[in-house]
C-alpha cells in the first residue's frame, strides 16, 4: 500500500517592489496605478479564460492563456506569477495531467491572492 500524502501549499504572491517604483517614477503615480488596475483586471479576466481552456481540455489554447499573461505579470511587478505561468507551459508541453493540475492551481493560487492584495488597498509601493 503507498502511503498518501497530503500537502498544505504556503505559495507568497508579492509584487516587486523596485519594478512599481520603476512605473511610477517614468509614468508618474496616477498613470502607473491607472496601468496596474487595468492589468489586474486583464489578469483576472485571462484567469476566466484559462479556466474555460482547462475544463474543456484545450491545452492550445490553455497554452496561448497563459502564455499572454506572462507579460502582464512582468510588467506590473508579480514575479512569482510570471514564473509559475513558465512552469504551466512546461507542464503542459510535457504532456503530464497531473503536474498540469498541480501548476495550473499554483498559478491560480498566486493570482487570487495578488489581486486579493491590490483590493484590500494594501500599500503596493507606487
Amino acid at each position: 500500500m503507498q502511503e498518501i500524502l497530503v500537502l498544505h501549499p504556503r505559495d507568497t504572491a508579492y509584487f516587486d517592489e523596485d519594478t512599481l517604483n520603476a512605473l511610477s517614477r517614468d509614468l508618474g503615480p496616477s498613470v502607473a496605478e491607472n496601468i496596474l488596475c487595468r492589468a489586474l483586471e486583464d489578469i483576472a479576466s485571462r484567469f476566466h479564460r484559462i479556466r474555460d481552456d482547462y475544463s474543456r481540455g484545450n491545452h492550445d489554447a490553455l497554452r496561448k492563456s497563459v502564455h499572454a499573461l506572462i507579460p502582464i505579470a512582468d510588467q506590473i511587478g508579480l514575479p512569482i506569477l510570471a514564473r509559475v505561468g513558465h512552469d504551466v507551459m512546461n507542464t503542459i508541453d510535457t504532456g503530464d495531467p497531473v503536474a498540469l493540475a498541480a501548476t495550473l492551481c499554483r498559478l491560480v493560487r498566486c493570482g487570487e491572492m495578488a489581486m486579493s492584495c491590490a483590493e484590500m488597498g494594501l500599500d503596493l509601493s507606487l
